[in-house]
């Protein structure tokens, strides 16, 4: 779907890439002219599948219309066991380190220890032997080095150290899913800034703890999938079952591995499965490297699509007036802090409508972009992100917006979080307003919660299309207890979540205040 909507897009002014099938062809012509050396395909030339044409293919025939260099510079893989990630791994790897055009070109393979670093450069090596290659390539012990191109490719483990003064215009990253830091794929990462189409191809399965380097390229992944954040040079396809499939069905097996009846064997699969049906202690891991689920991943609170079938355009001045209630959530002094304004459904408009105002500090605006892998500069320029000067949240700028928004709408009540909010109640009361702290905990909070949870399943919360909004919404996670409450949680939560919180404590008084209501006017007390 994002191919097909990204060919619709070429040529206009807002997307600078053009898809060149004759890129993806020569790609998949040398790939052919390579031979499998292992079991029943050994001897045998590499004939690329539907599946693998269409992502490999995608990495070299998308290119900058004015340059010519490749649009992804990051291609991420997140496949079940034996669909063949490595042998594709060690094509990319022969390709783009000897035969891209690139002089001097570096590519390495790199995993959480050398020994499974090998594996892919391993295959390298092979096919080099198997395939006519040796007049061109020559294989060492751990070296593959063409002297026409002064390229070389080797294999690295997660040993830092030994990473200082590489060039890489390659990174092959094997089995993401066991790092359990940033520090090898952060240096390597930052050692690609002197090249100029560099490619870091990432493969891995599934994870069992979302919170790791493989859980955020996982969650990144979704994301930009989902349209929820823009990133024209990240690739990413994920094949997996769903949650609620049966595991134990064919029919699922077919969905979650795209090599399915070729390297993939339908008996492999059923002997291992029917094992676990008298063994439900093996159906975790099975589910996780044979149908490529996150079975330990907090699944996303918040319907997307029931928050996006909410979202229409409408103009803030169009609530001018209208009673509302303000919810503040001051963050960490160099995070998001969020004021909402909430309006309840009316007579003219079935749904909650959310005026969201997001802040935060300029000067460390651009390192926490990078840290949360979100855009705030183009929210920023979007209008939908405000900051204010230095490196703390300016608690002033939090009471100019509560000002603002008391001058365009009849504000009812301001609550706050008093987690980081200092004199914020106080300072608010000052000027005049009714500000009430209000508790972020499971009983008080649960309520509003779920009340959210269902609004936005059935599509009534509407914030103006507001895309930092959204981001926030994909983000958050929850909690609950042995009695139901649920609550969002920033500590399990992917990403920021501040304006949701903001939004549920305003919804909490809006409540309060029509439960109130309801109790002083007897024809409205229903029986």
């Amino acid at each position: 779907m994002r191919h097909l909507r990204d060919r619709s897009r070429e040529g206009t002014r807002a997307f600078p890439y053009v898809f060149i099938p004759a890129r993806a062809e020569r790609f998949v012509r040398f790939a052919a002219q390579l031979k499998h050396y292992k079991a029943e395909w050994a001897g045998r030339p590499i004939v690329l599948r539907p599946h693998q044409i269409f992502r490999l293919g995608s990495l070299f025939a998308w290119v900058h219309r004015d340059t010519g260099l490749r649009r992804f510079r990051t291609a991420y893989n997140e496949i079940p066991r034996k669909n063949g990630k490595s042998l594709e791994a060690a094509i990319v790897a022969l390709y783009v380190t000897f035969f891209d055009g690139e002089m001097g070109g570096e590519g390495y393979c790199i995993a959480t220890k050398r020994a499974q670093a090998r594996i892919v450069w391993g295959d390298c090596a092979q096919l080099v032997i198997r395939s006519g290659l040796r007049s061109r390539i020559t294989p060492l012990a751990s070296n593959l080095h063409r002297q026409a191109t002064a390229s070389k490719l080797e294999p690295l483990g997660a040993d830092k150290d030994s990473t200082d003064g590489l060039n890489p215009n390659l990174i092959i990253a094997d089995e993401v899913h066991a790092m359990k830091d940033r520090g090898l794929l952060d240096v390597m990462e930052t050692a690609t800034g002197a090249r100029r189409q560099p490619l870091h191809f990432q493969i891995t399965t599934a994870g069992s703890d979302p919170f790791t380097p493989c859980g955020d390229q996982h969650d990144y992944a979704c994301k930009v999938l989902d349209r929820v954040l823009v990133d024209d040079t990240f690739f990413a396809f994920i094949a997996h079952a769903d949650e609620g499939d049966d595991p134990f069905a064919e029919i699922t097996w077919r969905k979650a591995n795209p090599n399915y009846g070729v390297s993939v064997k339908a008996a492999d699969l059923r002997a291992l499965f029917t094992k676990a049906r008298h063994l439900p202690a093996a159906l975790p891991a099975l589910k996780q490297k044979r149908l490529n689920l996150w079975v330990n991943a907090l699944a996303p609170w918040l319907s997307l699509e029931g928050w996006r079938a909410g979202q229409s355009r409408w103009a803030i001045d169009s609530l001018r007036g209208l009673p509302c209630w303000l919810g503040v959530d001051m963050s960490s002094k160099i995070d998001l802090t969020a004021v909402v304004a909430a309006f309840p459904p009316s007579a003219t408009c079935a749904r909650w409508r959310l005026v969201v105002w997001t802040l935060t500090p300029e000067g460390t605006m651009v390192a926490r972009g990078l840290r949360d892998r979100a855009p705030y500069g183009l929210w920023k320029q979007g209008k939908w992100l405000r900051t204010n000067p230095g490196n703390r949240i300016d608690q002033a700028e939090v009471r100019a917006i509560v000002h603002e928004a008391s001058a365009l709408f009849d504000v009812q009540q301001i609550g706050v979080d008093p987690w980081n909010a200092g004199n914020l109640v106080k300072e608010l009361e000052d000027d005049g307003f009714e500000a009430i702290e209000v508790p972020q905990n499971l009983q008080q909070m649960s309520g509003p919660s779920k009340e959210f949870e269902a609004d936005v399943l059935d599509g009534l919360v509407d914030a103006g299309g507001n895309p930092l909004m959204e981001w926030c919404v994909s983000n958050v996670r929850v909690i609950s207890d042995n009695k139901d409450n649920v609550y969002p949680t920033k500590k399990r939560s992917r990403g920021r979540i501040d304006p949701v919180i903001a939004t549920l404590i305003a919804r909490k008084l809006a409540a309060i205040a029509g439960e109130a209501e309801t109790a002083d006017d007897p024809d409205l007390v229903v029986a």
